[in-house]
């Protein structure tokens, strides 16, 4: 990161080690309030006041400036303005931005009978002396669902963050910044065993887990199209690119699944979403649930238990549809 110049360099360094330490790597935003700080010298600014007039004119849209690109370099300033009001400092708060994203994507949760197909279709894929997919797919999408990670994380594993006695995954610097171990069910662990015993007889620690034949990792977007098949293969439609089904929604239905599971048992969600949530590597409980109940309509028994646990947290809204 780059050292901040200007009136605001000490509020900016608290500001972006309490993000850091908070979980956020923060370093693109990082970047864009060093731009800001350079920005600011420009003004006739001799204490650290955040004006109005100061806020506005680096908030201005620019000529030919794509809608991205301004939010990119508002957003932490509007942040950095409600933190200086939280800490008693008298600050212009950037107001919301009025283009902002909806997200109203509905995750994909498969059956058991729709992944017991996409591990069908994967072990049927036919070898290739030019890449190594064929071999990875069975294994890595067995790992995303049975162990709930992220693509990205899945494909930055090297040798030695598998541990293959111990059924134990080192996940290193992932979404936030976070390290976290991840515990492999046994038939998973059988099949990272089978795997390396085939794919990595002189392979290296340092060597990826999941790599092309010139030895570099797999790319999360390879693995998306050699999914994309595996989907086809399986009877399972695809709604195109952006609508899915996604690889990601392996994770998601691995979260969903063993919520279910321990409702079925008649474990306490409130015991069961905090452990849950480590597992997955979330910020807070609060995103777990979220997370899970972007899909609890299609699962009464877990909307129920969520609501038990944290209904209180958000509630019920009468609403029509001219609101």
């Amino acid at each position: 990161m780059k050292p901040f110049v200007g009136p605001f360099v000490e509020l900016l360094n608290e500001f972006v080690k309490l993000k850091q330490s908070l979980g956020y790597k923060y370093e693109n935003e990082a970047d864009e309030l060093y731009r800001f700080a350079k920005f600011s010298t420009a003004f006739p600014i001799t204490e650290p006041i955040l004006s109005k007039e100061l806020v506005q004119a680096w908030c201005t849209k620019r000529s030919n400036e794509s809608v991205c690109n301004c939010r990119r370099r508002t957003y932490p300033i509007r942040q950095f303005g409600i933190y200086l009001n939280s800490i008693g400092h008298d600050a212009f708060i950037a107001s919301a931005d009025k283009h902002a994203r909806s997200f109203t994507f509905i995750p994909y949760i498969f059956t058991a009978s729709e992944m017991e197909r996409i591990f069908a279709s994967s072990d049927q894929l036919c070898p290739h002396r030019l890449s190594t997919l064929p071999l990875i797919m069975p294994v890595i999408l067995r790992m995303i669902y049975g162990s709930g990670l992220r693509i990205s994380e899945a494909v930055s594993l090297q040798n030695k963050h598998v541990s293959l006695q111990d059924g134990i995954l080192e996940v290193k610097s992932s979404k936030f910044g976070k390290d976290r171990l991840v515990p492999m069910s046994e038939s998973v662990s059988t099949c990272c065993r089978q795997y390396y015993q085939v794919f990595h007889r002189y392979s290296s620690p340092e060597d990826f887990f999941f790599m092309t034949a010139a030895r570099r990792p797999i790319t999360p977007d390879s693995v998306y199209r050699r999914f994309r098949d595996i989907l086809w293969e399986s009877g399972i439609s695809h709604g195109g690119k952006g609508y899915g089904p996604r690889v990601h929604d392996l994770r998601h239905t691995f979260a969903v699944h063993t919520l279910m599971r321990a409702v079925d048992r008649g474990v306490d969600v409130y015991c069961a979403l905090p452990i849950l949530s480590t597992y997955l590597g979330h910020a807070s409980v609060a995103a777990t649930e979220h997370y899970v109940r972007l899909t609890a309509a299609a699962f009464p028994d877990i909307r129920a238990a969520l609501d038990r646990y944290c209904g209180h947290v958000i509630p019920e809204v009468e609403w029509n549809e001219a609101d």
